[in-house]
Formats: C-alpha cells, sequence, structure tokens
C-alpha cells in the first residue's frame, strides 16, 4: 500500500510552509506515523550536475544511485513515464505519511499556509482540506489550524486519514497471537521495520496493609531501613531488567523513569511508574513490572510486621506513542507526578 501523501502549499514562498513542516513532524511522530518529507516540483538539485558520480551512474542506466554515509543516506531514481513523485512514493511504500511540499497543482489533499504577511485570504485549490494561518480570525470552508498548533494539526490528520485504518488493522488481528508463529511456536515479534518514536507508559498498582504497618512506613521506624526509598530503586531496576524477566518482552534502553506513591489512604501504599524512550516498541511492560516489583519490595520490608499484605490492582493507566494511539484508562484519579 503506497504511504498517504498530503501538499504542503502556499501563494508563495517565503511564507513559511517547510516551518510548519518541520513543527509538524515530531508531534506526527509521537502518534507513531513514520513520515517522510519530499520537496516538490523542483527544477534541480545540485547533486544531479553532470559529471558527478550519481549523475554518470544514472546515464549508465541505474535505475537507482546516491551515497551513505555512517548514519545518512541519499538515493537518487527517476521514472519519466510517471514522473518523480510516483516514483517515490514507490520507494517509500513502508511509509505511513509523506508531506510533499509545494505543488498547488497536484491532485493530493493539501494544507494551505496563509500568513498575514503575504495573503490574508486562503487560494483553496482543489481538495484543500485544512488550512494553517497566523491570522487570528480567517473565514474557510474548511478547517482552520493556528501555526502554532502544530499538535491538534497532526491529531487532525491521524483522525481523517488513520483512525479507521488502525481499526481495520486490529479487526483483521483480532485473535492473533501475534507472539506465535504460523506453526504455533513462540517467537518475539521482530519490530526491526518499525520506525523509533517516542514511548510512553504509565501503570500503577496498590498494596493493602494494615494501618499501624503504614504509619511504620510513614514513620520511616521498620527494621530494614526506608521502605520507600528502597522500592524506588527496586522499581527502577525492574524496569530496566524487564526484557530478561518477560520472556518475549524485548531489551531496551530506556530514557527515563519516574516513581512516585500516594499514602493519602490510611491501609494502603499506591505506587505509580511512568517509563518513557526513543524506539520501535511500547513501554508498557516496563511499567507494569516497575510497579509489580516495588510492590513486593514493599511487601518484604514489611512483612515482619504484617503477613496478611495484599498486592492488587496492577493495571496500565496510560500509554502514548506507537500506532495505537494514545490510550488513557478512564476514571484514574489525578495524583503523584
Amino acid at each position: 500500500m503506497l504511504p498517504v501523501t498530503i501538499n504542503i502549499i502556499s501563494a508563495r514562498s517565503g511564507t513559511g510552509k517547510t516551518t510548519c513542516v518541520e513543527k509538524l513532524l515530531p508531534e506526527l511522530a509521537a502518534l507513531g506515523l513514520r513520515t517522510a518529507v519530499l520537496k516538490g516540483q523542483i527544477h534541480h538539485y545540485n547533486l544531479d550536475i553532470p559529471g558527478k558520480d550519481t549523475w554518470r551512474f544514472r546515464q549508465a542506466g541505474a535505475a537507482a544511485a546516491g551515497m551513505t554515509t555512517p548514519d545518512k543516506y541519499f538515493l537518487f531514481g527517476g521514472d519519466p513515464d510517471r514522473g518523480g513523485l510516483a516514483a517515490a512514493l514507490e520507494r517509500l511504500r513502508d511509509f505511513d505519511l509523506v508531506l510533499v511540499e509545494g505543488d498547488k497543482e497536484s491532485p493530493n489533499p493539501k494544507i494551505e499556509v496563509v500568513r498575514a504577511a503575504v495573503n490574508r485570504q486562503p487560494l483553496l485549490p482543489e481538495n484543500v482540506i485544512a488550512v494553517v494561518t497566523d491570522l487570528d480570525e480567517l473565514n474557510s470552508p474548511v478547517p482552520v489550524f493556528s501555526l502554532d498548533d502544530s499538535r491538534g494539526l497532526a491529531c487532525f490528520i491521524y483522525e481523517r486519514f488513520f483512525k479507521d485504518r488502525e481499526a481495520a488493522a486490529a479487526r483483521s488481528n483480532a485473535g492473533e497471537l501475534t507472539h506465535f508463529d504460523a506453526s504455533g511456536r513462540p517467537r518475539m515479534v521482530d519490530i526491526s521495520a518499525k520506525g523509533e518514536t517516542m514511548r510512553e507508559a504509565y501503570a500503577r498498582g496498590e498494596i493493602v496493609m494494615a494501618p499501624s504497618t503504614l504509619a511504620q512506613v510513614k514513620a520511616g521506624t521498620m527494621a530494614k531501613g526506608d521502605v520507600l526509598a528502597v522500592a524506588q530503586v527496586a522499581a527502577i531496576m525492574a524496569v530496566k531488567e524487564t526484557g530478561r524477566l518477560i520472556p518475549m518482552a524485548h531489551p531496551l534502553g530506556v530514557s527515563g523513569v519516574e516513581v512516585d506513591f500516594n499514602l493519602e489512604e490510611e491501609n494502603k501504599i499506591e505506587i505509580g511508574v511512568r517509563v518513557k524512550l526513543i524506539g520501535r516498541t511500547g513501554v508498557e511492560m516496563e511499567a507494569l513490572t516497575g510497579v509489580s516489583v516495588a510492590a513486593l519490595t514493599i511487601y518484604d520490608m514489611c512483612k515482619a510486621v504484617d503477613k496478611s499484605m495484599v498486592i492488587q490492582n496492577i493495571r496500565l493507566v496510560e500509554k502514548k506513542g506507537g500506532r495505537s494511539g494514545h490510550y488513557r484508562r478512564e476514571g484514574e484519579k489525578t495524583w503523584g507526578k
């Protein structure tokens, strides 16, 4: 399937299309969209100069030519019959979205950038789906977004083009257990083709105990020491070890871990663990493992005085990033960080 293609257009150059796209990209990535950007309808690029190596390779018949560095690449190709954009989209099939800067005549959906210093009314060529502007008021038959509202624009794109696609994918995958191969044998899911995006997960759980036990925890009089400080360290350690504890979980280079406790009730400690990273898979299991081990550590620190403690209600509260987007469990009260 070819990626969704949207042209970012304006009345003329210098209107801020590049800045608009630059601000939009991290918001699209946060929604789990792998996005490519192309400059549209340019007539020449300075690496396609006659006599240069890539030009010579193309002239000799290479279907594509390019250059690589240890961490970057450039790829050049062409298709006189279909055109450059069509040829590029064929090579970008693994992407979710392609933003093309320019080309008002394109048949693709378009987002128009309107700046007060250039033009106070949009051109609104065919297939414009939204307008981005710095004007306080603008009459438009399509949705209007502030230049500063890149998050809102990203969500609009996601809702319009990807929400139904994700729902259809979820329906088609219903009943499939991705941790088993076609023969029913366990496997670790291959995530190598996924793009890296910001991932975040927040989990909670609780441990119920006698009021007198909680009073000792608060007073710091447990024989084994500071219960919450040890549980906090245990949660962080557990997050880092999740890939070794959960058989099909991937080892991850976690970017950050936050642990918080709520002691508002007289017989219960609530535990929250938030995990962040930039990667190809989510960190829900890391957050849940952190909560679980923090609760077990509290039990271990307090079991000498209260063996009837109960660990319960460990659950995912929130996740961000990835193709499934933002999830928030309903009915969760706010506390901690």
